[in-house]
This record gives C-alpha cells, structure tokens and sequence, in this order.
C-alpha cells in the first residue's frame, strides 16, 4: 500500500507572481557594488516578467540584497536593448558551479517597461 504525503497537497498548484514569466535566452553583464569596488559579471538571463528577472551565474551567486544594474537585449526581430536597476531577492545553487539569483525590478525605464510587456505578450501567444 502507497502513503500519501500529508505535507503535499493534491490541489493544482496555484500561481502567486503578481506578473507573468517567460523564458528568455539573453546573456548580459550586471553591475554592482562588490568587494568595495564595482564590477561586472557575465550572467545569463533564464526568465523574465515585467516585475523581475532569473539570473543564472556560474562560480558565485549574487549576494541577497545587492543593488544591480543590469542592460540586455530582448530576443526578436526588433531587438531592443532595456535597462534595469533591481536588487536580488534570492539566490540558490541549482547544480555544481551553477547559480539562480532572483532579481526584482525597482527602476524601470516607461519605454524599457513597454518592451517587456510586448516581448511577454509575444511569447505568450507562441
């Protein structure tokens, strides 16, 4: 006889972003005040909504609560470049060397804002 899990729930998991994500491919770098000093490191966008973003790091994760500056070129024919300020919110390792940093929007630009939408809404239509 098979036990049932009392910690899990047979429900349909319910949804609690406040905005939709979709999947992304964008390498950029992000900016941030690290070690006293600004840097730059090579990351890679996972996700994306209108709220935040999925960073993906090798090495290192982003510290929590570290301000980020990050500019990246949304995939498509128009291929426009937005820029963000944010702050990362979570981080976990996902596999060996490889890293998740959740980074929520604070400062977005009204045209950078639009760009996001419509690339959403295109990818939601596919």
């Amino acid at each position: 006889m098979v036990k049932k899990n009392p910690l899990k729930s047979s429900a349909p998991a319910v949804d609690r972003r406040r905005h939709t994500r979709v999947d992304i491919f964008a390498v950029t770098r992000y900016f941030c005040a690290l070690r006293k000093q600004e840097v730059g490191v090579q990351t890679r966008i996972a996700d994306l909504s209108e709220s935040g973003a999925m960073l993906l790091t090798f090495g290192e994760a982003v510290p929590l609560d570290m301000s980020v500056l990050l500019s990246f070129h949304l995939p498509g024919a128009e291929s426009v470049l937005v820029s963000v300020e944010g702050k990362i919110r979570h981080a976990s390792l996902l596999e060996r060397d490889l890293y998740r940093s959740g980074l929520e929007f604070l400062n977005v630009k009204e045209n950078d804002l639009k760009a996001i939408r419509k690339y959403i809404s295109q990818k939601k239509r596919k």
